[in-house]
């Protein structure tokens, strides 16, 4: 008997690991509808895991029609000066390959001696953080039906930190509610290789470090040949992205953003504040005045336009209208405060200008942005603020439950409705599972099935225009009868408008034949108040009403 191997390593070209658009978008004809009915209770129970009390799925990883294994989580260990993370990874032997593979059912996708790499994060859902592997993940040789003990070190841990979530590179995902425990050793684990956040799957549509993509005319995007590789693991701040009728609200555990619509509180062309900016003025002050840190009463107030005008004009209206905010919040909030004014004029543009949504584009880029750091609870690293759910000055909502990781969903669930997009002459059909809560945040969760004809371009992807380099910133999701839209989870702080990562596989596309099912997740804030059901805005493929949330 013939036994094929295969490597997995981190020797994968920079471009392989950024987010592509073919002919996807969040515009486009109407969806096709079907709803099958729904399940009780919104979905499953937790599944005990099958062997050794570990955490284990299935899924297909690295690019499209890459490899097919069982990925099985042991559990984290908190060391003296780092975290280990210990998992099982099983090339299937009983695999068929998805279209474009070789080799048949012994051999792994595109032969033996494929390359790929595979990398894993650790997600804290409550402190809204991102750890990705410092060393290790990096498997070496794997035989197909063989298990592959492999360790993944990360940067420590707080001690707060009693269960985290594992990101997976590929369509298994995210496995929610993994116990941190106190580990024997006390130095760097077993693993082998850098690990140093390469690969798919650091959380990811991941763009390394000094990449600067520049869209292709085929609706692709290309790294520049300036771009490097990251510079390796660490804990990166996580930014939940809300979008309201008066205000957008930017959240991270350490600082937060709200951009106040500029059309609301001045009339066009004026710096004098409106008759409608004082509740909105009111509302921004009570946050600031809860949320703003202790030690750090720094306020910086930005003034922005659109991109239509004179430049300088521009530049000194957006100035008069940061000092105008500057002016209001100093009579709300008094002096214990440290306020600096600038305007920014048409620069920093966060929605793009021209095309069938101009004027909303034009509006959202018409703004005051007001940043600050957040205050931070005693000994827990974690922010005492509300976080990016902060809902419109409106709006009426219950109690938010307290934020708490998620528990391990072995299963989705029953599909709760389903969607057919057009993309070109393809159809592509969405399947809806139950979403549910991890920490601070809602994981929406799905199916993208290719309908045909041929198959799914490798690369295909579902961005929103304004937020560049995830697989899924099209989807979001909003309360009943609500008006704030919820957007994907960033990675770390970004400019306007530029390449970010995002909490989401890394791509979109796992699997490319007619027929095949591939699985996606994508992480956006928890709409405040304890929300069983939400409207989910899938782009090409529609709204689905009353998604049930566990």
């Amino acid at each position: 008997m013939t036994v094929r191997r295969f490597v997995l390593s981190s020797a994968v070209p920079l471009t392989a690991v950024l987010i592509m658009t073919a002919g996807c978008s969040d515009s486009g004809p109407a969806a096709a509808r079907v709803d099958p009915p729904r399940a009780s209770g919104g979905g499953p129970p937790t599944t005990p895991p099958p062997t050794g009390g570990g955490m284990v799925k299935e899924g297909w990883f690295g690019g499209a029609d890459g490899l097919h294994a069982r990925v099985e989580i042991k559990g984290v260990e908190r060391q003296a000066t780092r975290s280990v993370l210990r998992l099982t990874l099983t090339p299937l032997a009983s695999a068929t390959p998805s279209a474009g593979a070789t080799g048949g059912t012994a051999s792994p996708p595109g032969g033996a001696g494929t390359t790929m790499s595979f990398a894993v994060s650790l997600l804290d859902p409550v402190g809204r953080r991102l750890y990705r592997p410092l060393t290790g993940g990096q498997p070496s040789q794997l035989a197909v039906g063989a298990a592959q003990e492999m360790t993944v070190e990360y940067p420590p841990l707080p001690q707060d930190v009693q269960r985290v979530t594992v990101i997976t590179p590929g369509t298994a995902g995210e496995f929610a509610g993994v116990p941190v425990t106190a580990g024997t050793g006390t130095g760097p684990g077993t693993g082998t290789g850098t690990g140093a956040g390469t690969g798919f799957g650091v959380g990811v549509g991941t763009v390394p470090t000094g990449t600067t993509p520049t869209p292709s005319p085929t609706g692709t995007a290309s790294p520049s040949t300036t771009a490097t590789a990251s510079p390796g693991g660490g804990a990166t701040d996580l930014y939940g992205i809300t979008e309201g009728e008066v205000r957008d609200v930017t959240s991270g555990p350490a600082d937060e953003t709200l951009s106040l619509r500029a059309d609301v509180l001045f009339d066009s062309g004026s710096d004098k504040p409106s008759a409608r900016a004082k509740q909105v003025l009111d509302q921004a002050a009570a946050d600031l005045q809860r949320n703003v840190s202790a030690t750090d009463r720094a306020i910086a107030i930005d003034g922005h336009t659109d991109g239509a005008g004179n430049e300088s004009q521009n530049l000194d209206l957006s100035r008069r209208r940061a000092q105008a905010v500057e002016k209001e919040l100093k009579n709300r909030l008094g002096g214990t405060f440290r306020y600096t004014a600038t305007g920014k004029g048409k620069a920093d543009p966060v929605a793009k200008e021209g095309g069938s949504g101009d004027a909303a584009a034009r509006a959202r880029n018409r703004r005051v942005e007001i940043s600050y750091k957040v205050r931070q609870g005693p000994g827990s690293g974690t922010t005492t603020s509300t976080p990016s759910t902060t809902p419109s000055a409106s709006a009426s909502v219950s109690p938010s439950p307290p934020a708490t990781p998620g528990t391990f969903r072995a299963q989705d669930g029953t599909t709760v409705a389903s969607r057919t997009g057009q993309f070109g002459q393809a159809k592509r059909r969405l399947n809806v599972k139950p979403f549910y809560r991890d920490g601070a945040y809602l994981v929406a969760v799905f199916e993208i099935v290719n309908e045909g004809p041929g198959n799914t371009p490798p690369d295909a992807s579902y961005p929103h225009q304004d937020y560049p380099g995830g697989a899924f910133t099209a989807f979001s999701v909003s309360a009943p009868g609500g008006k704030d839209v919820y957007r994907a989870v960033r990675i770390g702080a970004a400019a306007p408008g530029a390449y970010a990562s995002y909490v989401d596989p890394g791509r979109a596309t796992f699997r490319t034949g007619v027929g095949q099912p591939a699985r996606g997740f994508v992480y956006l804030p928890a709409p405040p108040g304890n929300v069983r059901t939400v409207t989910f805005n899938a782009g090409l493929f529609g709204k689905v009403d009353n998604v049930p949330v566990n």
